[in-house]
């Protein structure tokens, strides 16, 4: 799996504005692959909270099991949230780039 995060450093102005189409290349497969890792950190937070709710009752503080088990969840949630800001953070760069590099207009236009 790739693991990879858009920064400004990895995009450097220069080369967006140079017009370098492997940017793009770059940025779109980024994209994908954060798409990616979105659905399964989505997956993982599911069945923790699956988990967490399967536990045996009563589901409160004073239970240690299910205090585990949703803190799992909380867990697996926040992966969740910040890898669907990793992929926000790729889709806007992504937009930058096709802004500059003019990526999918027609050439008639």
């Amino acid at each position: 799996m790739i693991h990879c995060k858009p920064t400004p450093e990895q995009y450097p102005a220069d080369r967006v504005s140079g017009g370098d189409p492997s940017l793009y290349r770059e940025c779109f497969t980024a994209v994908a692959a954060l798409t990616s890792q979105v659905r399964t950190a989505k997956r993982t937070a599911d069945e923790s909270l699956r988990r967490a709710l399967d536990a045996p009752e009563p589901h409160e503080t004073t239970n240690t099991i299910f205090v585990a088990l949703w803190e799992a969840h909380l867990h697996d949630r926040e992966m969740l949230f910040s890898t669907m800001r990793d992929l926000d953070d790729a889709r806007a760069e992504l937009r930058r780039i096709v802004a500059v590099l003019g990526v999918g207009k027609c050439a008639a236009s």
